[in-house]
Parts: C-alpha cells; structure tokens; sequence
C-alpha cells in the first residue's frame, strides 16, 4: 500500500490532471505493486524553503513515500531518479529543486477499511 505524498510549490493550476494518475503508474512498475494499491496525494500551493536555491522561486517539491516493505538503496536510488525525472517532465520542477524521503512501514502502520493492514487475512 504505498503512499506518495508530494509538497510543491506549483499552484493547483500548474497541477496536470493526469498527473496522479502517471505517477501511481510509475510507482506502480517500480515497486511490483498493483496501482490499485497506490495512493499519491498532492499538496500544491506549498512554502518550500531550501538551501540549495533560497529565494529563487523555481518551482519545488519535497515527496515522502511510505511503503509496506521491499525498501533498498538500490530501489530508492531508482526510484530518485525516475520520479525526478518524471516530476521535471510532468511538473516542470529541476531535479535539483526535489527532494525524496522514503519510509519503510509495517502493516500494523497502516489503517484502511477500518482495520489494521496487519489485520487482513
């Protein structure tokens, strides 16, 4: 059940309609998970401060993913690259201008359906 959470600074506007959509796509092949199970939330409009370009107004992002297992270096490193890149595609946003913060999680984590994901038979 992985959750990608994106922070940007872009208005809602800026926001293509299919974006969530392509991503959970995305996600979807690089973590061998069904895209029935994504979940992608965006926050637009956000205040993004960071060191590498303050004050610039270049359009940001900062992205937590938490997933339930199969988390790596390898698999993060991938998955920095290509949601990088898809965000300057999709987004407009320099792959220097995004951040990444993965977060491996357990199913007792994780609620839906009103239970614990651990719960499921």
């Amino acid at each position: 059940m992985p959750i990608l959470q994106v922070y940007t600074t872009l208005a809602r506007s800026q926001i293509p309609a299919r974006f969530a959509t392509n991503t959970a796509q995305l996600l979807s092949k690089l973590l061998n998970k069904p895209i029935k199970a994504m979940t992608i939330c965006v926050n637009s409009d956000q205040i993004i401060y960071h060191g590498l370009n303050p004050g610039i107004g270049a359009p940001a992002s900062l992205s937590t993913l938490q997933n339930i297992g199969k988390m790596s270096a390898d698999l993060n490193r991938t998955a920095t690259q290509e949601l990088s890149k898809h965000f300057e595609t999709e987004l407009g946003i320099k792959p220097t201008d995004s951040k990444f913060v993965f977060i491996e999680i357990t199913g007792d984590q994780l609620g839906l359906r009103g239970q614990l994901r651990s719960d499921f038979p």
